[in-house]
């Protein structure tokens, strides 16, 4: 559960909690997100399901050890999510909000990245349904609180598409709600190739998102060869050796095929 208290946000020990925290910690962050956000849902929706203090320790520190420090320095917001298929982390997404040299965890839920087969589509064509790990940025021009797939024929809210070119193309990949039965089935790979939340949490990370972390950001490389804006974290540097910044959302989603295996190891 958060709670705006004087201009600050109160983190309480709920399971989400940051790694240097033991009941609670008042942090001085630069997060302005309506105080209603999280009275739109209910709070056994807002807890439930959230891994224990030492999971969210190490992944804490899986993304650090993932970040150079112009990264840190630089964005605002970082979204883990694991892609794997099994481990203690396995099919979830992390929210952290950088205050000063601290990453706090915000949120801790379930979600869906792709099947990673190829299957038809709806016209019949064959895809992949794969959710490529690597490092990428929102795309500032496509964050569609309600959309559908003409791809895949399925609703996708609250929407925010990942500024990803691959081989010339744009692609569609995106974080967005599950509807119908993807709701049940997150915590698995089930999805197209997207990162799935359910309804409420996918509207709550949309919210933050647009209403907070708006601004410049590094630019990502550009494979010209390939014309593919390149995900493994490169980021653009001018003649004087200086980031080149872009318009864009200062939020960073590192997608991961680590699921902690080894935490469910030690764990026997």
């Amino acid at each position: 559960m958060m709670r705006r208290v004087w201009g600050t946000l109160l983190l309480l020990s709920v399971g989400v909690v940051p790694a240097s925290a033991k009941d609670a910690v008042e942090a001085q962050v630069a997060w302005n997100a309506p105080p209603t956000i999280s009275e739109t849902i209910p709070a056994a929706a807002q807890t439930a399901g959230t891994t224990s203090p030492q999971i969210q320790r190490a992944v804490e520190q899986r993304l650090r050890d993932s970040l150079t420090p112009e990264m840190l320095a630089n964005f605002g917001l970082f979204i883990y999510v694991s892609k794997a298929s099994a481990g203690p982390w396995a099919q979830r997404m992390y929210v952290f909000q950088r205050a000063g040299d601290d990453l706090l965890l915000l949120y801790d839920w379930a979600a869906s990245t792709g099947r990673e087969t190829v299957e038809a589509d709806a016209h019949g064509d064959q895809l992949a349904t794969t959710t490529p790990p690597g490092y990428y940025e929102l795309d500032p021009k496509r964050m569609f609180e309600k959309y559908r797939s003409s791809q895949w024929n399925e609703p996708m809210p609250n929407a925010m598409f990942f500024n990803w070119m691959d081989h010339g193309v744009q692609t569609g990949l995106a974080i967005h709600a599950a509807v119908d039965d993807g709701v049940s089935r997150l915590g698995t790979r089930a999805s197209a190739g997207c990162v799935r939340l359910s309804p409420d949490n996918a509207r709550t990370l949309f919210t933050l998102v647009r209403d907070n972390f708006k601004g410049t950001v590094p630019k990502l490389g550009f494979d010209k060869y390939t014309s593919t804006v390149m995900n493994n974290g490169l980021l653009v540097h001018g003649a004087n050796g200086s980031l080149e910044m872009v318009p864009g959302y200062s939020v960073l989603v590192y997608i991961d095929e680590f699921g902690g295996e080894n935490l469910e190891a030690s764990a026997y």
